[in-house]
């Protein structure tokens, strides 16, 4: 194995090496066994938005009812998957939202930059400057520098069953954004490396400092196409895609041209797309239709709930992610605290939308909620919202179709959307829901 490099002073260090498919390994030194990976999967477990607030959720041990994600591992485990995704937000605790800055004796509230679309401007999407980041050096007014100890009790201490289980993709989210947790994202999950597979350079956070445009304290990793045996997974990072403005979408739409040359013309299996915040999702009423690509006032009717994500919209409407599009058989995501599934009306050339984001924070309870339709990203879609903790199953059958289920804390919340595992068949159900075990 190889050490990685650890520009940021990480107490721990983390090794890496280049594993074979098929072929369970141990750990020297150690009584560690890692499950193997395989080529063709069947089983495949997802979860987003794990990490917990302890202002909002009790005190975030691992037995709080409140945080259901130490649970939910522990279920994903027990049911024997053979791949595992994570669609971002693993770090909550770790990651606040604002410090208090004392300016002329008075104390104020200073949010740190969270690529958002709305009030307070300091985390707003375009901000010019100044830039606030807690991964500051010491003694900068607002540092609180990402820590082992977050990651620990947010991520891999409840994640053990799960991590153990069965290889996982990791999506980055916008709470590992430089100016959140993505020192440690980029150091402990990321899949850039300074190994020939992993593009021969591994990626960190350049140097936060509270001054300066955006632009030149931001990291995008490069997008992942992950290719099995009936099943291509290509990951997106998405962290820096504002939801309601357009930013970066030329950057996203030069991403969209290289994972469409790398899909190849043959390929005949599932194409997932996955990345933190959803292309397609709906979240809170709207007052007002959503942004044209320039950032100009949008001048189609308004909606009754809010669309995203402008940017990956304005992204695929470009010539390279319009000829993505047609690939891709399903898009995964989180960002929004709930569980939502769309589909879109026939010839839209867009994807089914899972957004599983469901999995420990805790949950908005925001519209929509249950079923809805309504045009998004100028194509009409329905589909429906759950605010239910929990995590989705998918398994492959003999014709190599996808299904699978809803695991969650609570089944009879999901009863007028879904059917529950083991009744009796619905004709083209894709999902149905069953509780923990």
């Amino acid at each position: 194995m190889t050490r990685r490099d650890n520009p940021h002073g990480f107490t721990v260090d983390v090794c890496e090496a280049v594993v074979p498919f098929e072929q369970p390994l141990t750990v020297s030194g150690s009584s560690l066994t890692l499950p193997a990976a395989h080529r063709k999967v069947s089983r495949v477990a997802i979860i987003g938005d794990t990490g917990c607030k302890p202002s909002d959720q009790a005190g975030c041990g691992l037995d709080d009812p409140q945080w259901p994600f130490p649970a939910l591992a522990k279920a994903a485990a027990a049911n024997a998957p053979e791949l595992v995704l994570h669609m971002g937000d693993y770090n909550y605790r770790g990651t606040p939202s604002s410090f208090e800055q004392t300016v002329n004796g008075v104390k104020n509230k200073v949010y740190y930059y969270d690529a958002g679309d709305g009030a307070p401007t300091d985390q707003f999407c375009g901000l010019k400057a100044p830039y606030y980041s807690q991964n500051t050096a010491a003694g900068v007014e607002g540092s609180n520098p990402d820590s082992w100890e977050s990651w620990w009790l947010d991520f891999f201490q409840p994640a053990a069953p799960l991590l153990s289980a069965a290889p996982w993709v990791v999506a980055r989210g916008n709470h590992e954004l430089c100016s959140h947790a993505g020192p440690g994202w980029l150091y402990f999950l990321g899949p850039s490396s300074n190994l020939p597979a992993g593009g021969g350079a591994q990626v960190s956070c350049p140097p936060q400092q509270n001054t300066g445009p955006v632009e030149s304290h931001l990291v995008f990793v490069p997008p992942q196409v992950i290719s099995l045996d009936g099943l291509t997974v290509v990951v997106v990072d998405s962290a820096n895609a504002c939801d309601e403005l357009n930013n970066f979408a030329d950057r996203y739409a030069l991403q969209f041209a290289s994972i469409t040359a790398r899909l190849g013309r043959d390929d005949t299996g599932a194409v997932w797309l996955m990345g933190h915040r959803p292309p397609w999702g709906l979240e809170d009423t709207s007052s007002a239709p959503p942004y044209s690509c320039d950032n100009q006032p949008g001048t189609s009717s308004a909606q009754p709930y809010a669309a995203m994500n402008r940017t990956l919209q304005c992204a695929f409407a470009s010539a390279s992610g319009s000829a993505l599009l047609p690939k891709l058989t399903l898009s995964l995501a989180g960002h929004m605290h709930r569980f939502e599934s769309l589909t879109f009306a026939a010839g839209s050339s867009r994807p089914p939308q899972l957004i599983v984001g469901n999995s420990g924070v805790l949950e908005d309870t925001s519209p929509p909620t249950g079923s809805f339709s309504q045009p998004i990203d100028g194509q009409q879609a329905s589909g429906f919202s759950i605010a239910q903790f929990g995590f989705v199953q998918l398994d492959r059958g003999a014709g190599g179709a996808w299904s699978g289920a809803v695991v969650t804390t609570a089944p009879a919340a999901w009863s007028a959307v879904l059917p529950a595992c083991g009744s009796s068949p619905t004709p083209g159900a894709f999902l149905c829901v069953k509780g923990l075990p």
